[in-house]
């Protein structure tokens, strides 16, 4: 059964309200306020039950400044944006400056309207233990081309001995748009309240990564991981370089950085692209996804009290593997595109697999 509890008041006076799927021993609670992950409840090998996704305890957490976008679906631009423009059919589309040195960039599309910060229609589904959520945009809202409407379907199953949680994106459109969405959750496999996760083991099925300005926009190069800190080819741990004396991690203060994920094909099933494990609570995260980068960000700048169970967050408290086509590939035509048609719909999935050491 799927639970349905108030989560409380929107700042326009909407009640929110959170959708519990429970898959076995795993608990995943989310809201349609932002279709955001709140948090995700698993038992290690040693019986101990974990929430391993930071958040906030209410509401007011994820409707108030966010900075961190704790669990949002992030749209319908996630990532930076170079100067804020968006060309697109010989036109140049605009998005709030909000991002950079000076502001000229786009950060997240509209820290204060985006997706993240809406109220979407939700939709519980018993047989398939999911939750679909859906939203609109109108023609020219947050600065793109097109009447949208936007989903996001959670569903929670065992599948060969572990459990899966799977978020698909979509989007439909009657114009020419651009869509690049993505799930901006943290996760610290000892607990979302456990200390940091640099010791935390990490594999990233990727040769290449993209390198960022001092203004962490894409510097517009897709780099070889071999010989840098970015190498995760094989097991290391998240705190193994994150201090090195390299201008990558110096201008990120650690890892915000976008991998090429080895195998993208269009319409393709989701890959493998990162596995994480950890040493303590013997969890392990396994995370496939079918667009064709992922952002690894440790969390360099979180900064949070008053968050769930009354805790604190400080920089590399938890770590976000976000989904997308590559930051600011509006702008680097030779890349792979996501473009949204009216003939061709955006989708993206992501599945997040549960299993122990």
């Amino acid at each position: 059964m799927i639970e349905k509890k108030p989560f409380g008041q929107t700042p326009s006076g909407e009640t929110a309200f959170a959708y519990e799927l429970v898959c076995n021993q795993t608990r995943a609670r989310v809201s349609d306020f932002g279709a955001t992950l709140l948090s995700l409840e698993c038992p290690n090998p040693t019986g101990a039950t974990a929430d391993i996704v930071l958040g906030f305890a209410n509401i007011e957490g994820y409707a108030g400044e966010n900075a961190a976008c704790y669990g949002g679906t992030i749209g319908p631009v996630a990532n930076r944006t170079d100067r804020a423009e968006v060309p697109l059919g010989g036109r140049v589309y605009h998005l709030t400056q909000n991002d950079g040195p000076t502001g000229e960039n786009n950060l997240h599309s509209d820290l204060e309207r985006g997706l993240h910060k809406r109220l979407w229609s939700a939709r519980p589904d018993e047989d398939s233990n999911s939750v679909t959520f859906t939203t609109t945009l109108s023609d020219g809202e947050l600065g793109l081309p097109g009447n949208r409407t936007f989903s996001a379907r959670y569903s929670l199953e065992e599948k060969n001995g572990a459990t899966e949680l799977t978020v698909t994106y979509g989007c439909t459109t009657d114009a020419a748009t651009y869509v690049n969405m993505t799930n901006h959750s943290y996760f610290n496999l000892s607990g979302h309240a456990s200390g940091t996760v640099r010791e935390e083991m990490a594999t990233i099925d990727a040769d290449f990564f993209l390198p960022v300005r001092e203004d962490s926009v894409s510097e517009g190069e897709i780099r070889p991981v071999d010989g840098t800190p970015f190498d995760f080819r094989v097991p290391r741990a998240f705190g193994e370089h994150i201090d090195d004396k390299d201008v990558q991690i110096e201008r990120a203060r650690g890892y915000d950085h976008c991998f090429c994920v080895r195998g993208y094909a269009p319409g393709a099933a989701p890959r493998h692209a990162l596995h994480v494990e950890d040493l303590a609570s013997g969890l392990v995260l396994d995370i496939s996804i079918t667009a064709p980068g992922a952002h690894l960000y440790t969390g360099n700048w979180l900064s949070d009290s008053n968050v769930k169970d009354a805790a604190s967050y400080s920089p590399q408290s938890g770590f976000a593997f976000e989904p997308e086509f590559y930051p600011d590939c509006v702008h680097h035509p030779d890349w792979p595109q996501s473009a949204c048609t009216p003939e061709s719909p955006y989708s993206s999935t992501i599945v997040y697999r549960l299993s122990a050491r």
